[in-house]
């Protein structure tokens, strides 16, 4: 079948734009829990997605059968013609030059050579690893996917790529007073050798829970905070990244809209979204075949840029930079984050917390809400440690921080030099893998929930 001559014939007919998104996906799920293999799921797929915009009027139609493209195209185009006339606002798509390209992301270790009883011998390896007097249970879940994408547009781009990810995630809980749990994920773009990493993950999350069982509550009012490079990774991503998608700019549903070249943060704060640079939200081409590009949030403070695809591009007058994402051949693209980093700066941790008479040291998170339109947060570290007189004491338990997104932003007075990222999979009614990371981060004042 010649998707080109069908993307053009639809423009013929009086589209405005249409595309073809052809998928094919090869996965393995594998979930290991205290030794028992409870998921042992390996298959592929493929489909499509078409798009087309009629006026004002989008049409979308998914596919499984790829032998009914035609008919797939016919009746988005059907759909975006008869939606045109209802539509109140207009709509348009912001020019991106047309791309053709091949790229291939490389696996040193092809995942798909290795049988699923490997793999499951991997996880009870790292299980073994997992065991000691105070982890009760364990639970090892693992997943790999290969996606070959080929992305036709009406307006002359035709793109292939092929994006290989795997992930582990250790989840190991105990008791002591309480059952508490500690949760770690590994992965990244590429193959099998992504997951082998995660032996230098071990250590971590079992220091993790045996703090946690020994952890006491946390004091509770304003308090410094200095955030770890995992939490200030979820802080970028959740608080701050989600308000800077394009479409909840544009629809009003941000607290940054209108906010460009404006201070926004210290002077301190540069945070970006990059899906160039090697990480689990990377790739090459978005989901409308955009060259994907490293976009500067903010720079030095101010806020520079958004993320956008062309539709949100066209809505609020700027440039298109990659951000449309969808998590299959099912859906349309949404604008979506991909890696997301606070950028370190150039102190060292014992600067961080050497001027803090009493104050919180969080790690990792289990969990919070955000709202991007009030911009507002409230997040709970995994594990936490009270600081006293310029030093780390004893370690905390079900620590939770609240605050205005820009109003905290604007009180980060030191970043240090270390630099870590985590992996994780951002929810938006699809699902996108993402990495997210930063520095060790203090936070002058926010508002700490506890029990003293």
């Amino acid at each position: 079948m010649d998707e080109k001559k069908l993307t053009l014939d639809v423009m013929d007919r009086g589209a405005v734009y249409c595309d073809i998104r052809k998928e094919r996906w090869y996965s393995t799920v594998l979930n290991l829990k205290d030794g028992v293999p409870e998921t042992i799921i390996q298959g592929e797929e493929e489909g499509a997605m078409t798009r087309v915009l009629y006026g004002n009027g989008w049409g979308y139609v998914g596919t499984a059968d790829m032998s009914s493209l035609e008919s797939a195209m016919d009746r988005a185009f059907m759909m975006a013609k008869n939606s045109d006339p209802l539509r109140k606002q207009k709509t348009g798509l912001a020019h991106v030059d047309p791309q053709h390209s091949k790229v291939i992301m490389p696996m040193k270790e092809d995942f798909r050579d290795i049988s699923p009883e490997e793999k499951l011998d991997f996880l009870r390896d790292i299980e073994g690893h997992l065991k000691c007097d105070f982890v009760k249970s364990t639970d090892i879940r693992y997943r790999d996917t290969l996606v070959k994408k080929e992305i036709i547009t009406g307006d002359g781009t035709h793109v292939e790529m092929e994006i290989p990810r795997t992930v582990t995630y250790m989840i190991i809980t105990g008791k002591s007073d309480t059952v508490q749990m500690a949760v770690h994920g590994v992965g990244g773009t590429g193959g099998f050798e992504m997951s082998r990493s995660t032996y230098d993950h071990v250590d971590t999350v079992k220091d993790m829970l045996k703090n946690l069982l020994k952890a006491k509550s946390p004091p509770s009012g304003k308090l410094p905070v200095v955030m770890d490079p995992h939490l200030t990774g979820v802080f970028s991503h959740e608080a701050f990244g989600h308000a800077a998608e394009g479409d909840l700019v544009a629809s009003g549903n941000s607290c940054l809209k209108g906010k460009i070249g404006e201070k926004v943060a210290s002077d301190m704060v540069t945070i970006k979204d990059d899906p160039t640079m090697d990480g689990y939200g990377t790739f090459p081409f978005d989901d409308e075949g955009t060259k994907a590009k490293n976009r500067i949030l903010v720079k030095d403070g101010v806020l520079n840029d958004f993320i956008l695809d062309r539709e949100n591009a066209w809505k609020l007058g700027m440039e298109p930079n990659g951000g449309a994402r969808a998590e299959d051949f099912r859906v349309k693209p949404l604008v979506r984050m991909s890696n997301t980093i606070l950028e370190p700066g150039d102190m060292h941790f014992e600067e961080l917390i050497e001027g803090i008479d009493r104050g919180i040291y969080a790690k990792s998170t289990s969990g919070g809400q955000v709202s991007p339109a009030q911009g507002t947060f409230q997040f709970n570290a995994q594990v936490a440690f009270l600081i006293e007189n310029g030093e780390i004491t004893r370690p905390l338990r079900n620590v939770s921080f609240n605050g205005f997104t820009l109003e905290t932003l604007q009180k980060i007075v030191g970043v240090s030099k270390d630099f870590e990222t985590g992996v994780g999979h951002c929810g938006k009614g699809q699902s996108a893998p993402v990495t997210d990371g930063g520095a060790n981060v203090l936070i002058s004042q926010v508002t700490v929930g506890g029990r003293e």
